[in-house]
């Protein structure tokens, strides 16, 4: 069974901060009464389970501190009832789902996901952590380096134009020199 009983009578389920690790199990998707799920805080890991959209009344979900990966099951788009979620705080990739319960979610929810997009039109990228001082010098290295090219390019054109310039006029000596 896990950590939880399998029962058709829950309302809330909380296993908030408690260190939990490992797989949120499919079987969760039996629980049918579920109207409040709060996971987060834990250590739980790999995709959220498609099963959550079997929770037909499923409110609100918070599965967020947690190290989840993969996307956001589509199908949770289906669950009429949903109205406050929070997915922040993960590993999450790929869109949000475009359905009217992930639409209208504050920004917030799903904060703190690198690779996780969809709401940019409406969110910026706030969800989006901000580079730490490591990261923000890799990322200015390649700059650096188009500038040297450039100024090599910009340095090379008028090398170039100066050496012929002056090998033409010095040329004319130069056989006299030899002959």
């Amino acid at each position: 069974m896990g950590w939880y009983e399998r029962s058709d009578q829950y309302d809330p389920m909380g296993t908030q901060g408690n260190k939990i690790f490992g797989k949120i199990p499919e079987s969760i998707g039996s629980l049918k009464g579920l109207r409040l799920l709060n996971l987060s805080s834990n250590g739980f890991t790999n995709d959220i389970p498609q099963s959550l959209a079997n929770l037909t009344i499923l409110e609100a979900p918070d599965l967020s501190q947690n190290q989840l990966s993969g996307q956001i099951p589509q199908d949770l788009g289906s669950l009429s009832f949903l109205s406050i979620m929070n997915f922040s705080h993960n590993n999450l990739q790929r869109p949000i789902p475009r359905s009217t319960q992930f639409q209208r979610q504050n920004c917030s929810a799903f904060m703190y996901n690198p690779r996780l997009y969809g709401l940019e039109d409406r969110c910026g990228k706030i969800h989006v952590p901000n580079p730490t001082p490591q990261e923000s010098e890799d990322l200015s290295e390649p700059k650096e380096q188009v500038i040297s090219w450039i100024s090599a390019g910009i340095a090379y054109g008028p090398g170039v134009f100066c050496g012929l310039v002056i090998g033409h006029r010095f040329s004319p000596r130069i056989h006299n020199w030899f002959m």
